[in-house]
């Protein structure tokens, strides 16, 4: 399913592709790894035109014109692009993504796209792989619950969050699990762990400081008693250098609007005369516009210029996240309530605070995409704290999850491909082979990729729901013996 959404955009079709493409190709210190110069008085890179700035402008936001406008390039052809990273990402990310730059700039871009995509399947299989038998069904359910469509466009991306995704995730669910688990499995979830903390700590700064929001919803529902005192120190050690990492970033800025937020509840925000109070209260009212941001409304593929809103596949895979929240609502105590208010009190809060203190001219700046990584945690937790032990669906119910969100992929992914392959023209095409203007030089056809990943998506759906219509009781791996 990853790979076929892979193919599913051109180069340069997510969301600010051209300044990540220009990093991974001159990753810092730029100037010992690509020409620079200087250009109406700004520093520029030397890099294929093909992932120039600028080279997209002929479609981006123009939902009409497909991304055959782009002229074909020559990957010998250079250009000067100012898109490029100073100092506003961490380094990982990009140093490690200019290992598969080749000649040919497709290539790499799909290579780079396909292996984002097998580190999240291997990275989560291996947690899946390892995880006591009762704690594999919030796993899977926070994966179909959380990732439809949006987290498996983002994965299968050029994007660093990408990264903060699938490493927040594995990080989460692993800490967990692993103190749960003993022997060599245990073993595999904290190496698992650690590799999920180091994809957020050199993805992206803000999922640096997701690992302390992370970490003390853990804090509250981890029995530390089989932890012990060393898995605390651990928790707590990733905690302070995800703050540390974020505090060293060129967006601390942040953190200063956040504390300056609750010295003075006079200030106004950037020219208004509004109080930050009545600020807050427009940023909170807001809340239900970034829940929907997750699954693709407002902020949709693309550079936002994918008409989604069209057929809203969205309210499909939203209803199935719903029924997930009824399940986690059937049972709990104080510390998984605790946790949740932690966690998504972070979701909802932060972007608010963000508004009300002027740190930007209006809260859609701050886009969902910033704060979907905390999505997949907080099913996870929500779903695996306090666990139902009961089959969690009947079969209907389950025919009922599974299709909401199997439509929902397929109609995302065929909007997709309709916006870069032929455009949005009314009245709307079906046929995506029909007046191809733009596509791959593969042997596929678009209509074929939509078709198999389709094919391969609903069915991974259907193998998820029928374990959760299954209880695993009776099922539980033998434990040893806790310590007294």
């Amino acid at each position: 399913t990853g790979l076929g959404w892979a193919v599913s955009s051109p180069v340069q079709g997510s969301p600010d592709e051209d300044y990540h493409l220009g990093s991974i190709w001159c990753p810092r210190p730029v100037d010992g790894s690509c020409k620079m110069d200087t250009v109406n008085g700004k520093p520029v890179v030397r890099v294929p035109i093909a992932v120039a700035d600028g080279v997209v402008g002929c479609y981006v936001f123009n939902s009409a014109l497909s991304a055959g406008c782009v002229p074909g390039y020559d990957d010998s052809e250079m250009g000067w692009s100012a898109r490029f990273d100073k100092d506003a990402y961490p380094v990982g990310y990009y140093h490690f993504h200019h290992l598969f730059v080749g000649k040919d700039v497709q290539t790499s871009v799909l290579v780079m796209r396909g292996v984002n995509v097998l580190i999240a399947v291997a990275l989560l299989g291996v947690v899946g792989f390892a995880a006591p038998q009762r704690l594999r069904r919030p796993f899977v359910a926070a994966i179909a619950a959380s990732w439809v469509p949006m987290g498996i466009y983002f994965i299968a991306s050029n994007n660093p969050s990408s990264w903060s995704l699938s490493g927040l995730l594995a990080y989460s669910a692993a800490t967990y699990m692993a103190t749960q688990q003993k022997g060599r499995r245990r073993i595999a979830l904290v190496i698992c762990a650690v590799i999920g903390a180091v994809m957020c700590l050199t993805s992206r700064y803000d999922s640096a400081f997701f690992l302390l929001v992370v970490g003390l919803a853990l804090l509250l529902v981890v029995p530390w008693k089989r932890g012990g005192l060393v898995g605390l120190a651990a928790l707590g050690a990733v905690a302070l250098l995800g703050v540390g990492t974020f505090m060293a970033s060129s967006q601390v800025s942040k953190i200063s609007y956040f504390l300056r937020a609750f010295q003075s509840s006079d200030s106004a925000g950037s020219g208004t005369k509004q109080s930050f109070f009545e600020r807050l209260l427009i940023g909170l009212e807001s809340a239900p516009e970034y829940l929907g941001g997750f699954w693709g409304h407002t902020w949709t593929p693309g550079w936002y210029d994918v008409p989604l809103e069209t057929r809203s596949p969205y309210v499909l895979t939203i209803m199935a996240a719903g029924a997930f929240v009824a399940i986690a609502l059937r049972r709990g105590g104080w510390r998984k309530w605790a946790s949740m208010a932690v966690i998504v009190g972070a979701m909802v809060f932060l972007p608010a605070v963000f508004y009300a203190n002027g740190a930007m001219e209006y809260i859609e700046l701050y886009q969902a995409r910033y704060i979907f990584p905390l999505l997949a945690p907080t099913f996870f937790l929500m779903l695996a704290v306090d666990q139902d032990e009961d089959s969690w669906f009947t079969v209907p119910q389950a025919v009922w999850v599974t299709v909401c969100a199997s439509l929902c992929q397929a109609i995302t992914l065929h909007t997709l491909l309709l916006r870069f392959v032929q455009g949005i023209h009314d009245p709307w095409e079906i046929n995506l082979n029909k007046n191809i203007e733009w596509w791959w030089s593969v042997p596929v056809s678009p209509m074929m990729v939509w078709f198999l990943t389709t094919c391969v998506a609903t069915a991974a759906l259907g193998v998820a729901m029928a374990m959760l219509t299954r209880s695993p009781q009776g099922q539980e791996e033998p434990q040893e013996p806790q310590e007294s």
